[in-house]
C-alpha cells in the first residue's frame, strides 16, 4: 500500500508545463492518501512536497496562491498530511540493491533507481507526468548486475501510476487483495492447517490478523514468515539452529524488560495447550517496526504464533 516515487520524473522541462500539469498530480496524492495508500521515496530524502524542484523558474508558493479556493486546500492538506518517508527495505535487500544498476529501456542513460526499488520489493511507482517517459504504464526498465566479471541484464516491467484512471484501478486491485487476504488469515484455525502443519496459532494471534493491524504489505511478509517458520522447526533443535536456517531477524527482550513484570505479562499470551506462556522471541522482519512472537517447542516439532502487531512496550520503549 505504498507507492514509490519516482524522482527522476522531476523536474519538468518547463515552467509552463509544470503549471498546467501539477495541480492534477496533487489530485492523485489526495485521493491516493484518502484511500490509505501512503508514499516512500526509495532512498536518499526528497524534500517536502513544497521544496522539491518541480521546474525552472516555478516558484511554490506563488502557484498555490494562483491556484482556486478548493485547489488550494486540497494541495495545503496535502503538504500538513501526507508524508513521504525512505521505504523499508530489510537489510539484505537493500544490500543486494547496492550491487545492481538500472536504467530506462528507452535511454539507458538515465539511471532509474527508485523504480528498480519498486520492482524489487513489489510495489507501484508514482511518476509525474514531466515527460513521454514516465506517461506509461507500465515502465520498461533494465536491471543491470554483474555475474562472475560477466555484466547481465534482464527487462522489469515496472507498474507505474500518473493518470487518475491508473490509480482508480489500483484501489480497486488493493480493495479486492483486502477481502482475499483477510478471508485467508481468517481461515486459519488453531491446529491442523494444510498450509502450516507444524505451527499452532493462538487465539490472540487470529484476532490480531482479523483486525487493522495487517495491511497488505504485511500480509505477503506474514505468509512469507510463517511459510519459513513452518519448514525450519523440522530441522532446528535449539533456537541457534532455527535462527541460522532461516534468513529472518529473531531475538528475545532485553534483561531489564523481562525483569519488569509488566512488560512480561504483555507477552504473555493463552496457548492451546499450556495455557498463559510468555512469548518472548519474535521475528522483527515486519515495516512500521510490527513483530510476530513465537515460542518454539523443538521436541515436538512445533511453532505456536501468539501475536501480531506493533511492537510491544520495553522499559525503553513506552506506548
Amino acid at each position: 500500500m505504498y507507492l514509490i516515487i519516482n524522482e527522476v520524473s522531476l523536474p519538468f522541462l518547463t515552467k509552463e508545463k509544470c503549471i498546467s500539469e501539477l495541480k492534477q498530480f496533487f489530485k492523485l496524492i489526495h485521493l491516493a492518501d484518502y484511500e490509505g495508500i501512503g508514499f516512500n521515496r526509495a532512498d536518499e530524502p526528497l524534500g517536502n512536497w513544497n521544496s522539491l524542484h518541480y521546474a525552472d523558474e516555478f516558484i511554490f508558493s506563488e502557484w498555490i496562491s494562483n491556484l482556486d479556493s478548493d485547489s488550494s486546500k486540497l494541495v495545503k492538506n496535502v503538504l500538513s498530511k501526507v508524508d513521504c518517508p525512505v521505504a523499508f527495505i530489510e537489510d539484505n535487500t537493500r544490500d543486494t540493491l547496492g550491487e545492481l544498476i538500472f536504467s530506462l529501456s528507452y535511454n539507458r542513460d538515465i539511471e532509474v533507481a527508485s523504480l528498480g526499488v519498486a520492482a524489487t520489493i513489489g510495489s507501484h511507482a508514482i511518476s509525474f507526468p514531466s515527460q513521454e517517459y514516465w506517461l506509461q504504464n507500465p515502465i520498461p526498465i533494465i536491471k543491470n548486475w554483474d555475474s562472475y566479471n560477466e555484466w547481465k541484464e534482464d527487462l522489469i516491467n515496472v507498474p507505474n501510476i500518473f493518470s487518475l484512471d491508473h490509480l482508480e484501478t489500483y484501489i480497486a486491485e488493493i480493495t479486492n487483495a483486502r477481502k482475499t487476504n483477510k478471508a485467508y488469515l481468517s481461515s486459519l484455525n488453531i491446529k491442523d492447517n494444510h498450509d502450516f502443519p507444524n505451527l499452532i496459532f493462538c487465539k490472540n494471534v487470529l484476532k490480531n490478523f482479523s483486525s487493522s493491524v495487517v495491511s497488505i504489505n504485511d500480509f505477503a511478509k506474514i505468509q512469507d514468515v510463517l511459510k519459513k517458520l513452518n519448514g525450519a522447526i523440522l530441522t532446528s533443535n535449539n533456537l541457534d539452529d532455527l535462527k541460522l536456517g532461516l534468513d529472518l531477524s529473531i531475538s528475545g527482550e532485553s534483561k531489564t524488560t523481562m525483569e519488569r513484570a509488566k512488560y512480561a505479562r504483555q507477552r504473555e499470551f493463552e496457548h492451546p495447550d499450556l495455557g498463559k506462556v510468555i512469548f518472548e522471541q519474535h521475528v522483527k522482519n515486519f515495516e512500521g517496526g510490527k513483530r510476530m512472537h513465537i515460542l518454539a517447542d523443538f521436541t515436538c516439532k512445533k511453532i505456536s504464533i501468539g501475536y501480531f502487531g506493533s511492537h510491544l512496550p520495553t522499559v525503553n520503549h513506552h506506548s
